[in-house]
């Protein structure tokens, strides 16, 4: 197996053993400091502090129980429905994974737990009782408030896979792309598309031999499709898929959004059995890394 990012595969499995534990080293650092010091100021009596410190610990390893909650196995395409702007359309659908309801209410209430406990201890140091150095409380209820917005966004996200009506996933019309994700619904239209690549976020690299964390589909400079707001990074226009929200072969996606840009003539057989034959033939050898027309 080619090694991530050069030759045919561009990423790893990814769901199962070391190659998803790896992934997520750093969370499971975090989970461990954050819960050996909520631990320590449980002993010393801290009641708001080791509160924060706990509630964030477990929200962190809800979201990696969440992850491995994941099959093992890439899910497979199917053709399917989708709701679109224009109404319903047949589309070749490349699932992403659903997030439990249960899990993004846990996350997001103990994401609010943490704030509050938070913003609670913060004004106690502050305001009631004179601690110094002062630049240092301020730096940790920055940090902790900060910890509580980051997690609440999470368990938003996470919820709003868990709660969409049609199954989350990339689903390929004839006329456009379609992405019901954790940011919502975006689409783009197959005419505005101007390339496909496989793109990590400026100034960032994964971590681990994972390949880049996107699947960016870019609009055209001329075409008023896809804004920022449509999942894609500021300052970039288009649709921005997360890898690690797929549950489909991001390679298989990779080449079928590139041979279908590509190929604008065989669109016509996307949300049919035709196209799921194109996409279990699309080799390694064919174009993925990126396409552009």
């Amino acid at each position: 197996m080619s090694e991530s990012g050069f030759g045919p595969l561009v990423w790893r499995p990814r769901h199962h053993g070391w190659n998803l534990a790896h992934h997520l080293l750093a969370t499971f650092l975090l989970v461990i400091f954050l819960g050996a010091a909520g631990a320590y100021a449980v002993v010393h009596g801290k009641a708001a502090l080791s509160t924060a410190l706990l509630a964030s610990a477990a929200a962190l390893l809800l979201g990696v129980v969440s992850a491995f909650r994941r099959s093992a196995h890439d899910s497979p395409v199917e053709t399917a429905a989708v709701e679109t702007s224009t109404g319903q359309r047949a589309a070749t659908w490349f699932p992403i994974f659903r997030s439990s309801a249960i899990l993004a209410a846990l996350v997001v209430g103990l994401s609010v737990v943490v704030l509050v406990a938070s913003v609670a201890l913060s004004a106690r140091l502050l305001f009631l009782h004179d601690y110094s150095p002062l630049f240092l409380i301020v730096l940790m209820g920055i940090a902790l408030i900060g910890c509580g917005i980051f997690l609440m966004f999470r368990g938003l996200r996470m919820a709003r896979i868990a709660a969409t009506a049609q199954d989350p996933g990339v689903y390929l019309t004839r006329s456009r792309i379609v992405l019901y994700g954790s940011r919502g619904m975006h689409e783009i239209y197959w005419n505005d598309v101007s390339s496909v690549e496989a793109a990590d976020p400026p100034r960032r690299q994964p971590l681990g031999k994972r390949g880049p964390a996107w699947i960016l589909v870019t609009c055209k400079e001329d075409s008023k499709a896809g804004t920022p707001s449509s999942g894609a990074s500021k300052g970039l226009s288009g649709l921005l898929i997360q890898v690690h929200e797929l549950a489909a072969n991001p390679d298989a996606l990779l080449r079928t959004l590139a041979h279908y840009l590509q190929h604008p003539g065989e669109r016509a057989e996307l949300g049919t059995d035709s196209a799921l034959e194109t996409v279990s033939g699309l080799g390694p050898d064919t174009p993925g890394r990126s396409a552009t027309v």
